[in-house]
This record gives C-alpha cells, structure tokens and sequence, in this order.
C-alpha cells in the first residue's frame, strides 16, 4: 500500500500591520470617539499657556502675559476639548471611510489620496466647530481679560444676545480651522507616507510626533491671518455708537492692514506656531497610540478579529 501522505502544512496568516491607515478601520465608533476626545484634551491642555499667549497677542493693542495669565481660560479649554476631538475624530474616520469606498474606482490622476484627506479633514473640522466656536466665547475673553473667570464669560454671552452670541465669530472659525485641519492632516499624512516608502516601516512614536508637528506649523503659518481676523471679531464690542468696528472677514483683512500694517496679520505667529505645532504632534501621535493600544489588547491577530 502507498505510505500515507504527509498533511499539508498551513499557509501562515500574514501579520497584522499598522502601516498606511488601513488599521484605523478595526476600531469601532466608541473607541475612534475615546481616542480622539482624550488626544484633544490631553494636547489642549498641556499647550494652553502658549494658547492664552497666542489670544493676548493678538488683541489690538496686544496685552502683556504673566506667568499668572498663562492659567486663565484653562477651565472652558478643558471642557471643550473631549466634545471636539470626538466629535472631529469620528466626523474625519467615518468620511475618510465612506470617500474611500465611494471613489475606490477612481484614480483622480493620482491625487485620490490627498482629496479625501482634504475632504474627511475639512468635514472632522467643521464638526468640531459645533463645541469649538461656543468654547472660543467662553475661553477668549477670560484670557484677553475682559471677564474675569468663564461663568461671567457666559453671562456675558447671554446678555449680549442669548444663545446665538455664543456662535459670534462662526464663520471666521470655520474658515480658519477647516482649512488649518485640511492642511495639517494632509502635509502629515503626505510626511507619513514618505516615510513609510524610504523606511519600509509605519513610523515609531517620536517619528510620528515629529512629522505631525512639521505638518502643523507649516499650516499654522499660512492660516495666521485668517486667525487674526478671527480673534478680532470674537472679542470686540460695540462703540458709543453702538457700532462694531470688524463687520466680515474680508473688511476686518482689510481694516487692520490698512490701519496697523499687514504685519499686524501675523501678529502672535511665532506662539501659534509653538503651539499648533505640539497641538498636531501630541493629538496625532496620542490618537493612533491609544487606537493601537486598543486593538493590540484583542491580541496579535486583532486585523482578523470582530469588532468589540
């Protein structure tokens, strides 16, 4: 009789991997909303001092900062930030996922990556603005010194126009933080890909908190006007006259350089800088570590396991 044949071996699974992003696709909602809201708040936090430096530079006239100023607003910043990283981080997953999907027959002559990073980007940051914006009317004032602490900076908002006066100053949020996300995301992920191409490898942590806060200073430097413009509108008042001096985006461009100089539109760009920078750095490399985190406790084969 023939001798029995030998059983075949089994073909061996390939390693689960957390190159490119594919593996953000494992993590359910609750976890990419977890991951996000602790990264915003943990960034935000650590950086609010350089934030508060940021605001009282950027008030006409500019205001002189203490060590003791550098702790004003902390209160409403802390508060904001869980609610807008996951609100942002669940918004850019979800639409990154389903942009994908939607154009996975579609080249868009080589720039389908960088197109749905823009999109998913923008539509992250435009949620986030739903808790930013009102957080902005909150916090700003506290630190430009107008009120002294965030319940009367509430009361304030509330006296001045009720629930609407905390959305003052929307649009130029929206302008100035969508395209800053749109940007920072995309120079990351454009860094992220370049690395992962000359080393083979998805970058370590230091190399991902480099490469993020390379891509978030160069945003930061090209939006600073817009963020000008921005503080401006959120934080003036009415004239004797009842008149406000900044009416639009366009005219407050306008007013202030003609009046103080274009310089005066990248009034507290080094301290933006020194803070968007850290902000991308420690939100990036704190939201992909704590999503890894998560999976890699599902077990070496967490790519092949069902969702939680």
């Amino acid at each position: 009789s023939p001798p029995p044949s030998k059983p075949k071996a089994k073909k061996k699974l390939a390693e689960c991997s957390f190159k490119g992003d594919d593996w953000k696709k494992a993590l359910t909602q609750s976890e990419k909303m977890w991951a996000g809201s602790v990264a915003r708040c943990i960034a935000q936090t650590l950086l609010h001092p350089l934030d508060t430096i940021r605001t009282r530079r950027q008030v006409k006239g500019g205001l002189p900062t203490s060590a003791l100023d550098t702790s004003k607003g902390l209160i409403p910043q802390m508060a904001g930030a869980m609610p807008a990283g996951a609100l942002q981080f669940m918004a850019y997953e979800n639409s990154k996922e389903k942009l994908q999907l939607l154009l996975k027959n579609h080249t868009l002559g080589g720039l389908k990556p960088h197109v749905i990073e823009i999109a998913s980007s923008s539509l992250g940051a435009a949620a986030a603005s739903l808790v930013r914006v009102p957080q902005e009317r909150i916090k700003q004032p506290v630190q430009a010194d107008i009120y002294p602490n965030f319940m009367a900076a509430i009361a304030g908002n509330m006296n001045e126009g009720g629930l609407p006066a905390f959305f003052t100053g929307f649009t130029a949020t929206i302008m100035r933080d969508v395209p800053w996300n749109a940007l920072s995301f995309t120079f990351f992920n454009i860094f992220k890909m370049i690395y992962e191409q000359m080393q083979n490898k998805a970058p370590a942590q230091r190399d991902t908190m480099a490469l993020a806060a390379l891509g978030g200073t160069l945003a930061a430097v090209i939006m600073t006007p817009v963020d000008v413009v921005k503080t401006r509108l959120m934080l003036q008042k009415p004239d004797e006259n009842g008149e406000l001096a900044y009416k639009g985006i366009a005219q407050a461009l306008g007013k202030i350089a003609l009046e103080e100089g274009p310089g005066a539109l990248l009034k507290g760009v080094t301290p933006r800088c020194l803070y968007l920078g850290p902000l991308a750095s420690i939100t990036f490399s704190f939201y992909e570590r704590i999503g890894k985190s998560i999976l890699l406790k599902r077990g070496p084969d967490w790519c092949r396991s069902s969702r939680a």
